[in-house]
């Protein structure tokens, strides 16, 4: 959903009390063009001046056709619009759980959801089944954002390596392994000079905005790291900044920061601080 219309306005109860009124008009007058149906809902009802028409219209090709009209379904099937469709900035926190998601929203969308009867207590089972579908939604969007990002990283990292090997002199070019092979163990595949020596330089590539600056660090990823040695780098790019800074890391720098097995308990996951 990418339209004129600013998210604020699409995510409201004007704008879907005016969907529902445009529908019901729709269904009534079949044909009659978009322009002159809304004129005619301006004539006869009294309300149609106090409703975001223009947020209704935009709105109206990405909710079901056949979806209910009446009563609170309809609330939760323009939210879930909205939701998928314009991916609003607070749909990044639905993930956090009911509670704390509409304690971060301001009043006026709450009302939203309170209104979709989303926000009742103890909720019913069809309730619980629109969250999870819709926290879903919102979950996919963030892991394409975040993938987005990722590769992004990893693409500065090529450039970085191809002006670094000019300066060193060597002709090859990086190879971007992790686009090709996700079982690599690392991201580029790029080269060093050793003792006057070509060698290979594995290059894993880390994206962070987190404050403090660190990166996570799977249990898999520090073994092949820690296999292949002295050739394995870490590139770790700070996404917050503009243009993105990067820090570069040796496995013995990381290596003071890898978590220990206890007992019958082993690390799987850990926060490398980068500062």
């Amino acid at each position: 959903m990418s339209g004129s219309v600013p998210t604020e306005r699409l995510f409201s109860l004007s704008c879907f009390e005016g969907l529902r009124l445009f529908r019901i008009y729709a269904e009534s007058h079949h044909g009659l063009p978009q322009a002159e149906l809304i004129e005619l809902m301006h004539q006869v009802e009294v309300d149609a001046s106090s409703l975001d028409m223009e947020a209704a219209v935009e709105l109206h090709p990405h909710l079901d056709i056949a979806c209910q009209l009446d009563g609170e379904p309809f609330f939760q099937s323009c939210i879930k619009a909205v939701v998928i469709g314009h991916q609003p900035i607070w749909a990044k926190t639905m993930r956090q759980g009911r509670v704390r998601f509409i304690d971060s929203l301001d009043s006026d969308d709450r009302d939203v959801f309170a209104a979709a009867g989303l926000l009742n207590n103890p909720p019913d089972i069809a309730v619980v089944g629109w969250w999870d579908d819709v926290v879903g939604h919102a979950r996919l969007a963030v892991d394409i954002e975040k993938m987005e990002q990722a590769r992004r990283a990893e693409a500065l990292t090529i450039e970085y390596e191809i002006e670094r090997l000019k300066a060193l002199g060597i002709s090859k070019t990086p190879e971007w392994t992790g686009l090709d092979d996700n079982f690599a163990g690392y991201d580029v595949l790029s080269h060093d000079l050793v003792a006057g020596a070509e060698v290979n330089r594995m290059i894993e590539v880390k994206s962070t905005i987190n404050s403090p600056l660190r990166f996570y660090l799977s249990r898999n990823e520090w073994n092949t790291a820690d296999k292949i040695g002295d050739a394995y780098v870490f590139h770790v790019w700070n996404m917050a900044l503009e243009p993105p800074a990067l820090f570069e890391r040796t496995i013995e720098d990381i290596r003071p920061h890898i978590p220990s097995d206890n007992e019958k308990g082993k690390w799987s996951n850990a926060a490398i601080p980068v500062g």
